[in-house]
């Protein structure tokens, strides 16, 4: 009986070989039918995937149907899984390239986010969005603008401008900032959230009644007060008792660090878990433990303690674990009840301004759908985007969220009931995009998911690094994975199944047989003398200088960070304490270019005339920087700015400011000689096309410009290309990227992240657990800023969810950092710091198994002589030897499509092209008015009007029709003036030489300019009146209508040795003086 088809999925780590492996299956199923691929999607999660995929299926397409030697292993295993002979296999590749070529469109490998936008628009017409509907991907300036248009509107009648003032005095009282403006557009950043817009129906309902709010809140506070109200009675009758007794809490053993202390911090609302230290277990014990021995009132204290105190006691701790927990509930579901409100009305006002443009945002996208399916509309959708797919394949499926899953599953199931082929690639150990709602769970919880036939294949040979670097992974991580379960086991009292699932194939093999590979980590102590920060810089440099001394190429070196912010550090550091350079995108910012942050700055001052910093760093730079000329800058702030900027510029300032964005541009460029600054080219040509971009959209008004510049175009990168120093980059930006080496400094980030903007949607509503209670469970989705706090509250199923969630993402984090060094790795982290990475680390190095790496914590403390001092050595691991870098083989491919690119070097100029006129009708009548024309200069009018005729004909046939059209364009003046100028022309075309010239025989180049440099590297042009070419012979002419001159020699002659230059040989030079009717030839 033959089986159904399935779904295959690749459990792929890093380095196992993932994208061949998606290429392999995409092409033998074009083997198989050339035209498949009009029946396949495929798609990833970002563009540059997209783009290295397509890039990867064409050029191997094009390798095996030319029989090229890179494209032998994909023809193998295409050999062994169709069964095909290689000549079949070549003819089907030929056959494939040469439809998809032809049909581009059809070949629909894309981005996740394209592939949806494709389907909202082939619904538009039934879901009545209009048949010209805009996708909007920047969704942060559509929240921008709806926040500002939602203030704009604001009046006293409006109840958000009192919810925004309560919010404001809440904000004061709590010492912090009253301008809210940023804050709220933070918060409001949630209506995108896949959590919040799947589940907060309920929530959205309720906040559109303007009294629940104000309600929920006020039962919160009188729930708040009354168990702080509880606990402070329980320090209040402690105190009545000892008074009453003549006794106060210090008279009590241990004083006021005593049990005194304990109700004390009842009465200041503080019930956490820390206060039954070991005084209240003692107190509980035994009346005894109240009083001192020699306490004068030792009698009545024990007295007290065993009728009265003791029972409190015992009641407080009853109800404190219960009251902690009313209290932190209370003040998290409080926290963010103002920006609750508002979010709703920042809904109501983005659906408005999408409504007005016919705007559809991309996280709408996800949801609509998502909501016709779930309303049962499966069908419906699968007939507008699945009829034509009977295959689809996912890559990096980690990363994908439960919304567009949903929404995939729909296709897959579809495909797999026509035919095999499906397919799904991911691992859950590179899953680093949560907060882009990437859920990994999805791929972890797939083969128990029934309405899909699953065969899951674990791609396990890491064919990247080298095998030493792989063993120690592979013992690292299982390592870290135990330490990870034992803390959470002994917390739960259970092992925990998801990580352990997350990381069961964590270990690979290697396919090579040599122990290769260099694996260091270093921790360094933190003390007052050596700050752990700078430490680590230092410490960077002197590996890359060992690195560098053992033959590792600075372009082979690679290093990670955790968060952009260490980058400027790094790159600082590097720059002024050794001899090496570091690279980072970020240095590929415009605002990194000092051409365009003088054109911005010479903006600045024609628009913002108050701004004399910038005024001021415009002047220094045009001093320094394009004159060269040292300016000291309390000098030209007391001689004023003006004094050190061009005159030219100053002279022309009104003009500038009316001059369109662009043109202001090019005018600046020239004005401040910005062709002087050298490497600026590539950022002006991406600052050029930006400029042209916003103008697209927007006017020219000079300050929005500046604006949309200091919020958003400044950072905007520019393709960095190759590179000849040290990359430095984040780990994010590394996925899916290698290096020969790889070092990692401040690997020492939290494994918890508690911040004051990491919100989690919690909710209690229908778990049926001892949580489920009022008035928690009357919000369907509460907004909950993540915090050790949640805990001991009834958020405490989110927290530790959230909490497993956040130890994953950064040991993912880890495994990504450390998975992309193919030859060395060296990892700096802090020592003796618990709860992040890098205690982590040290906790798995002391119980991973023994691979043999030598740590040096040993010989270093006995070097010392105290314990401080121990503590302040470095601890070192070291396994195997550096590998120092290889000359990369040329190999001489002959598939076009992976041939290297080749750089070209350009040159930014600002040409101004003076405005050339033409005469129409009798305009030059009128130009000259009643004026007769001297004898000289009809001469010269004849001259230039035969210049005209010659340059524009090709044959002498030609002749009427040019002459027609210079008498249409008011050149040609009057019929008399038509009839001189013809007869001039025939006279001069009846030269023999002349007459072969217009014969129809030669190609013709009139008056086109040869391009070239000077000795200094100027740009240089020439434009001959004619040349002409035939049979390899050039001809090079010039027309004269005066006297002869020696310089008219040079001239030909010039064109004629760049012609020359050019790569012709056969070339001939003539004057042509018209008016005598005589050709000279000139020589070189």
């Amino acid at each position: 009986m033959e089986q159904p088809p399935q779904l295959l999925v690749y459990k792929a780590s890093a380095g196992s070989g993932k994208t061949f492996t998606l290429a392999v299956q995409y092409i033998r199923q074009l083997v198989e039918n050339p035209s498949a691929y009009r029946k396949i999607l495929a798609v990833t999660f970002t563009n540059k995937a997209t783009a290295e995929m397509k890039e990867r299926i064409l050029s191997q397409l094009y390798g095996i149907a030319t029989a090229d030697a890179g494209s032998e292993t994909y023809l193998d295993v295409l050999r062994k899984e169709t069964g095909k002979s290689v000549a079949d296999i070549r003819k089907s590749a030929y056959t494939a390239l040469h439809y998809i070529i032809h049909d581009y469109s059809r070949f629909r490998i894309e981005t996740i986010d394209s592939f949806f936008q494709s389907v909202m628009r082939n619904l538009a017409r039934e879901l009545e969005l209009g048949t010209n509907l805009n996708i909007e991907l920047n969704q942060a300036d559509v929240l921008n603008d709806a926040v500002d248009r939602m203030i704009e509107k604001l009046d006293r009648n409006s109840p958000i401008l009192y919810w925004l003032l309560e919010y404001i005095e809440e904000r004061i009282a709590d010492d912090k900032k009253w301008d809210v403006s940023k804050e709220i557009k933070g918060f409001g950043s949630n209506i995108f959230n896949e959590g919040y817009i799947e589940k907060g129906t309920g929530l959205r309902k309720k906040l559109t009644d303007p009294t629940f709010i104000p309600t929920y809140r006020k039962q919160l506070q009188d729930l708040r007060k009354a168990a702080l109200d509880t606990m402070k009675s329980f320090s209040d009758h402690f105190i009545e008792v000892l008074e009453s007794h003549g006794l106060r809490p210090t008279d009590l053993k241990n004083g006021a660090k005593g049990i005194g202390s304990y109700f004390n911090k009842l009465a200041n609302g503080d019930f956490s878990d820390k206060n039954r230290n070991k005084t209240v277990e003692d107190c509980l014990s035994a009346p005894e433990n109240w009083a001192t021995k020699t306490s004068a009132n030792r009698a009545t204290i024990i007295e007290l303690a065993s009728t009265e105190l003791m029972g409190l006691l015992e009641q407080a701790e009853q109800f404190r674990s219960k009251q902690h927990i009313l209290v932190n509930s209370c003040d998290l579901s409080l926290r963010y009840l103002n920006n609750l409100r508002l979010l709703n009305s920042i809904d109501q006002e983005v659906r408005l301004q999408n409504q007005e443009h016919n705007r559809f945002l991309l996280a709408d996208t996800n949801a609509l759908l998502h909501g016709l399916i779930r309303e049962g509309d499966a069908s419906f959708v699968y007939e507008k985007i699945g009829t034509t797919i009977d295959t689809v394949m996912i890559d990096e499926f980690q990363d994908t969220s439960r919304m567009q899953w949903e929404n995939f599953r729909l296709l897959l199931q579809e495909s797999l009931a026509q035919k095999e082929g499906s397919m799904i690639v991911g691992d859950i150990k590179q899953s680093i995009y949560r907060w882009r709602n990437g859920d990994w769970k999805i791929l972890a919880g797939l083969e128990k998911d029934r309405s899909l036939r699953i065969r899951s294949c674990t791609l396990d040979t890491n064919w990247r690094s080298e095998a030493n670097i792989i063993r120690f992974n592979n013992a690292l991580f299982t390592a870290a994975c135990k330490v990870l379960d034992q803390r959470y086991e002994a917390e739960q009292g259970e092992p925990c199944k998801e990580l352990q699932e997350a990381y069961s194939d964590v270990c690979q093999q290697t396919p090579k047989t040599d122990n290769q590979g260099y694996v260091k980590l270093t921790f360094l102590p933190h003390t007052e003398e050596h700050p752990y920060p700078e430490t680590t810089l230092s410490e960077l440099a002197a590996e890359v200088e060992r690195l560098v001394a053992a033959g590792v190429r600075i372009q082979d070196i690679a290093i990670l960070v955790r968060k952009n912010n260490k980058i400027p550090a790094v790159a600082d550091y590097f720059d002024q304490n050794t001899a090496y350079r570091v690279v980072s995108d970020e240095a590929f910012y415009l605002e990194a270019s000092l051409a365009v942050c003088m054109l911005i700055d010479g903006i600045r001052y024609l628009a913002q005339p108050e701004d004399r910093i910038a005024q001021a760093r415009l002047a220094v730079n045009y001093q320094r920087e394009v004159l060269h000329r040292e300016t000291d800058l309390n000098t030209l702030l007391l001689d004023g700015v003006d004094n050190y900027l061009p005159a030219g510029f100053l002279l022309q300032t009104g003009e500038l400011r009316l001059m369109p964005l662009y043109e202001l541009m090019e005018r600046l460029f020239d004005l401040f000689q910005l062709q002087e600054l050298p490497a600026q080219d590539a950022y002006l040509c991406a600052f050029y096309d930006a400029v042209t971009a916003y103008l697209q959209d927007h006017s020219s008004e000079l300050t929005a410009f500046l604006t949309y510049w200091d919020e958003k175009l400044h950072e905007q990168p520019i393709p960095s290309g190759e590179v000849d120093g040290i990359r430095i980059l984040s780990i994010h930006k590394s996925k899916g990227l290698e290096y020969h080496t790889v070092l990692i400094p401040y690997c020492d980030w939290k494994m918890e992240n508690e911040t004051n903007n990491h919100l989690l949607w919690c909710s209690v509503q229908g778990t049926g657990k001892d949580t489920d209670i009022p008035p928690f469970n009357e919000l369907d989705l509460a907004p909950i800023n993540y915090s050790s706090s949640m805990g001991a509250s009834v958020y405490r199923d989110s927290y530790l969810d959230e909490r497993l969630q956040l130890w994953i993402d950064n040991l993912n984090l880890l495994y990504v950092a450390f998975t992309r060094a193919c030859k060395n790795l060296i990892i700096i982290g802090r020592a003796q710091q618990t709860n992040t990475v890098s205690g982590l680390l040290e906790d798995a190095l002391n119980t991973m198994e023994d691979i043999g790496m030598q740590c040096s914590e040993t010989e270093a403390a006995e070097d010392t002589e105290t314990a401080d001092e121990a503590e302040a050595v470095p601890v070192q691991y070291e396994f195997g030897t550096v590998c120092p870098s290889v000359p990369q083989k040329q190999h001489a491919s002959t598939n076009r499509l992976t041939l290297p690119a080749t750089g070209i070097a350009i040159h930014i100029e600002s040409l101004e092209n003076d405005i050339e006129f033409k005469q129409s009708n009798r305009s030059a009548d009128f130009i000259r008015g009643e004026e007769e024309p001297d004898e000289r200069n009809q001469y010269i009018r004849q001259g230039q009007l035969l210049h005209n005729l010659f340059a524009s004909i090709g044959r002498e046939s030609d002749l009427p029709q040019a002459i027609a059209q210079l008498r249409q364009e008011g050149i040609l003046e009057s019929e008399e003036r038509e009839k001189q100028i013809a007869k001039l022309a025939q006279w001069a075309l009846k030269h023999p030489k002349v007459k072969s010239w217009y014969d129809g025989s030669w190609e013709l180049f009139n008056e086109c300019a040869i391009l070239s440099t000077d000795e200094n590297g100027q740009l240089q042009t020439r434009r001959p009146d004619r040349v002409m070419m035939k049979d390899g012979q050039v001809v090079v002419v010039d027309f004269k209508f005066g006297k002869k001159h020696e310089a008219y020699r040079e001239q030909v002659q010039t064109y004629m040795q760049l012609l020359e230059a050019m790569g012709y040989t056969r070339i001939q030079g003539y004057l042509w003086y018209v008016f005598a009717n005589e050709l000279e030839e000139v020589t070189l």
